[in-house]
């Protein structure tokens, strides 16, 4: 019995790597050369270009936050056209001043940003600011 276990495992040892390697080339997406392979290669090449031309990236978002009890409050604007973005953000800092960022990136120039601290007047909590807020500032309803 010894003996035959041993052919068998010796049998496995040899038929699992075979079995593996032609899963593999089994997977393998099926080459066909031919006098125009180059020629396909390019051809689709170019159309994928094409198809990237006529699809040229656009979005337009804005959102958000205020909440009264951890002092959070946050706008954020931005628009994309192509290369072009533009966008604004604005922040309440812990020290009482709002930051305003507005930037625009594109492929000439790369990214420019405004950056502006404006001070904020202190106002007085009421019962009523006890309620988180977000918001989408595109489509505001009253």
């Amino acid at each position: 019995m010894p003996a035959q276990l041993q052919l068998q495992q010796s049998v496995l040892h040899r038929l699992i790597p075979l079995l593996v390697l032609v899963s593999i080339a089994a997977s393998l997406p099926a080459i066909r050369p031919g006098p125009n392979t180059i020629a396909d290669i390019n051809q689709h090449r170019t159309r994928t270009r094409e198809t990237l031309i006529q699809h040229t990236p656009r979005y337009e978002f804005a959102y958000g936050v205020k909440d009264p009890i951890t002092g959070d409050h946050k706008d954020r604007w931005e628009k994309r056209d192509g290369d072009r973005v533009q966008g604004v953000y604005m922040l309440e800092e812990p020290d009482g001043t709002q930051r305003i960022v507005e930037y625009e990136a594109d492929g000439v120039h790369g990214f420019r940003a405004i950056v502006t601290n404006v001070p904020l007047a202190k106002g007085i909590r009421t019962p009523h600011d006890t309620i988180a807020h977000s918001y989408n500032m595109l489509h505001a309803t009253t």
